[in-house]
Order: structure tokens, then C-alpha cells, then sequence
């Protein structure tokens, strides 16, 4: 199987996955959102970024030396598995403890609301130790499967939840809940078809463990500062119908944040496996990878800012209405991100992780600062101005230290087409104004697709041929 094959076989199989995981996950949120309010929806968006910024650290900080390791010696896959599952139960323990300590301090709702999302994500975590080990084996149909599973789940809770008319709390648990059963099904696919935890395990390998992914880890803690602390912001300096009306905002963002992360983790496995032994086929494999996310990225950014006007009230409501500018703007980090996740891949395979981190520390730091200057004066819309440059400022970074490691990886006039096909797609778009909504996006992706391939930037053969490999 070629490089390309196994790249195609692997995105499609997790591009299909987080593509209806994240429907389903954007349909639970659209209900919750609609039958909490804005005010309350805040809330619930609060608890979660709150514990987020410090469960990150077990569940995504710990992920790409897992992944890693696993694709490089497939053999070690139970040692990493035990190792991966004690750090992240212990971790997510701690974490729970702390909330439900808080709690008992403060007794407020808030904190408790905390609490009972550190039990969700902490579930959350644990699961990913299963998920590592199918991405490490390149079988990512069995991270399609959980995640859908997950989902599924979570959606049919709410729906019971939204029906008997529950609370913030009681729907915060049903996630939990979801997590739990998710765990369980994770373990029975991992357990039968690729690892089993071993007894075989010392002290010291958890302690080198923990000490290689504290660079993973503290990238992760701060590349979700600008994703995060937001939320926190918002709630202390503008109160929580700004954080309900930017996390509405923030939840189609995220939702289509992880079409990138479904390439990048699609693409990682087969760049840590070739480099540094087969570096034409890594610059191979990478370039696919940059060809995809381009054209994917820019026709989204483009077209949701002119939609925007018309399809946040349609998806929210009316008491969300006023945060379709929030949307117009926060989607252009979006582009960013798509090439960031790559270039973030492309670094750990360098093993140059702590470079990673000091490009998330930049992100964060700027978002952060942003955030408190801009905040008090435009309230909601500061996050999205302060997102977008984070984006930008990550990403560049990132490039420039690819540059300096493997000059012309990334060739900038591969996007000149894909931006010709974007111009086509937004004059139709002006063209088709007055249509419903619905029928812009499905007439601007219809054209930009058509653009795309007369420009030959693919062509039909190419991916009919795709598609018949995976």
C-alpha cells in the first residue's frame, strides 16, 4: 500500500467519523442551546472550559507520544496502554477531587456545575488511552466507530434530558454517563482486537513516560488557553449570556476545527513511521495532506462569513441572533488552523515538540491578552478577534520553523488555484442572496466544487481512484 493509499484510506475513514460525530454532537448542542437560553447555555459552556483547561493536559497532551510510539514498535502497544490508562485515571481523579473540593468551599452552582464536568471529561480522557492505540495501529475505522458511539449516546441522553425539561446539572451528567459507556466499549474493540493492559510495567517506565510527555502535554494546556479562556473571561468581565452567545459561536467553529483534526491525526502516524529514515516520501505524504487542507480551509472561511448574517439565527434562534458577527469573524482562525494542525504534525515527527509548545504559548499569550483589552469594550466579539490572531500567529510561527527544517515543504502557490475556485463561490453566493440559507450553502459548495475541478487542482480520476483505494 502506498503512502497516498494508506493516507487516503486513513483521512476518509476519520474525516467520514468526525464529520458525523460532530453533527451529532452540534445537534445535542443546538438543543441544549435552544431549550436552556443563552443565559444558562453560558453556564454550561463555562463548566466545561474551565476543567478543559486542565484535563487537556491527560487526554490531548498525551496523545501524539502514544500515537507515535505505537506506529514506531507496535509491539509495545500494552506497556503504553497501561502506562497511558494509570496517568490519565490517576489525572482525571485529581481533577475531579480539586472541583468537588471547590465545591464544598464555595458551595456554588458554578463550581458545582464544575464538578460534574470534570466527571465528563475526566471519562473523556480515559477513553482517548483506547483511541491512541487504534491510531497508532493506522486502523482509524475503530476511532470512527467509538466516536460515533459516543456521540449517538450522548445525543439520546439529551433528548431525554431536553424532554423531561432538565437542568444545566443533569445534562452535564448525562455526558458523564455517555463517556462511561463509551470507555467501556472502547476497552472491549481495544482488548480483543490490539492491546491488553501487562503487568509488565515499572515505576520507572511511567515516570519516563510522564517526564517525555510533559512537552506534549504543556503544548496542549496552552494551545486550549486560547480556546478556553474565553469562556472564562467573558464570564467574569461580561456575564454569561456573552459566553452563551460566543460558545454558540465557538461550537460550529470547534465542530469544523476537527475536520483538521481528523487529517492531522490521519496524516501523523505516517510521518512519525517515515521520518527521519524516508524523507522524500514524507515531503510526499505532507504535501497531500497541505493540498487537502487548503482546499478544504479557504471555501469554508469565505463562505460561512457571508452567510453568517442568515444561518446563526436559523441554527440558534432568535435570542442567539445578534452572535452571527461572532461567527463571521471566528471562522477565519478556522483557516489558520487547518494548515496549523499539520504543521503541528509535522513538528512532533521532527520530535521538535517543545518548539510546538512554544508556538502554543505564543497563541495563548496573544488570545489571552487580547482577550482582557478587548473584552470590556466589545464584549463577545473581543474572543473572535483574539482567536483569529492566535490562529495566525501559531501557524506562521510553525511554518517558519518548517522552513528552517525542510525549506519549501509547503509551497504557497498550491493554494493559488484552490483561491481562484473561493472568488467563483462567493460571486455566485452574491448572486443567490435572497435564497434561504440552506440553498446558499449547498449552491456555493456545489460551485466551488466545480470551480475547483475545472481549475485541475483534482481531478474526477484522482479521486474516484481515492475512493476506490480506501
Amino acid at each position: 500500500m502506498t503512502t497516498q493509499t494508506r493516507l487516503a484510506r486513513n483521512y476518509i475513514s476519520l474525516a467520514l467519523a468526525r464529520f458525523t460525530a460532530k453533527v451529532i454532537s452540534f445537534v445535542a448542542a443546538v438543543i441544549i442551546a435552544r431549550h436552556l437560553g443563552a443565559g444558562d447555555f453560558g453556564v454550561f459552556i463555562f463548566s466545561f472550559a474551565a476543567v478543559t483547561l486542565v484535563v487537556v493536559m491527560f487526554q490531548a497532551g498525551m496523545t501524539p507520544l502514544v500515537v507515535r510510539e505505537v506506529a514506531r514498535n507496535r509491539g509495545a502497544a500494552p506497556k503504553y496502554l497501561t502506562v497511558s490508562l494509570g496517568v490519565r485515571v490517576t489525572g482525571a481523579a485529581a481533577v475531579v477531587a480539586a472541583a468537588a473540593a471547590v465545591y464544598a468551599v464555595t458551595g456554588s452552582q458554578a463550581a458545582l456545575a464544575a464538578a460534574v464536568a470534570a466527571v465528563a471529561l475526566g471519562c473523556s480522557s480515559i477513553l482517548a488511552s483506547f483511541t491512541d492505540i487504534f491510531q497508532g495501529f493506522e486502523r482509524m475505522e475503530f476511532v470512527a466507530v467509538v466516536l460515533v458511539f459516543n456521540n449517538l449516546t450522548t445525543l439520546a441522553f439529551v433528548i431525554v434530558a431536553v424532554s423531561l425539561g432538565a437542568g444545566v446539572l443533569p445534562i452535564i451528567a448525562l455526558y458523564a454517563a455517555a463517556n462511561l459507556l463509551s470507555i467501556l466499549f472502547g476497552a472491549v474493540l481495544c482488548f480483543a482486537k490490539f492491546a491488553r493492559p501487562t503487568a509488565r510495567v515499572r515505576w520507572a517506565d511511567f515516570r519516563g513516560f510522564v517526564a517525555e510527555a510533559v512537552p506534549f502535554s504543556l503544548s496542549a494546556l496552552v494551545a486550549s488557553l486560547y480556546w478556553r479562556s474565553d469562556a472564562i473571561l467573558l464570564k467574569l468581565l461580561a456575564g454569561d449570556r456573552a459566553v452563551g452567545i460566543y460558545g454558540a459561536s465557538a461550537r460550529i467553529v470547534e465542530g469544523l476545527v476537527l475536520v483538521a483534526g481528523s487529517f492531522r491525526e490521519a496524516v501523523y502516524p505516517i510521518l512519525s513511521r517515515l521520518w527521519p529514515s524516508s524523507p522524500d516520501p514524507f515531503r510526499d505524504a505532507s504535501r497531500t495532506a497541505f493540498k487537502f487542507l487548503v482546499a478544504l480551509a479557504l471555501p469554508v472561511g469565505v463562505g460561512t462569513s457571508i452567510v453568517a448574517y442568515k444561518l446563526f439565527p436559523f441554527v440558534y434562534g432568535s435570542d442567539y441572533a445578534e452572535g452571527w458577527i461572532v461567527l463571521a469573524v471566528l471562522i477565519w482562525a478556522l483557516v489558520a488552523i487547518f494548515i496549523r494542525e499539520l504543521s503541528a504534525a509535522t513538528l512532533f515527527a521532527f520530535n521538535l515538540q517543545k518548539l510546538v509548545l512554544a508556538s502554543n504559548a505564543l497563541g495563548a499569550a496573544t488570545a489571552v491578552g487580547l482577550n482582557l483589552i478587548l473584552i470590556p469594550y466589545v464584549s463577545y466579539l473581543g474572543p473572535a478577534v483574539a482567536g483569529v490572531t492566535a490562529a495566525f500567529a501559531t501557524t506562521s510561527f510553525n511554518l517558519i520553523i518548517i522552513g528552517t527544517k525542510m525549506p519549501g515543504l509547503y509551497p504557497w502557490r498550491l493554494a493559488l488555484r484552490p483561491a481562484a475556485a473561493v472568488a467563483v463561490m462567493a460571486a455566485a453566493l452574491a448572486l443567490g442572496w435572497r435564497w434561504p440559507v440552506l440553498l446558499n450553502v449547498c449552491w456555493g459548495a456545489a460551485v466551488y466544487g466545480a470551480a475547483l475541478l475545472v481549475t485541475r487542482y483534482y481531478r474526477l480520476g484522482q479521486l474516484a481512484e481515492l475512493l476506490r483505494q480506501r
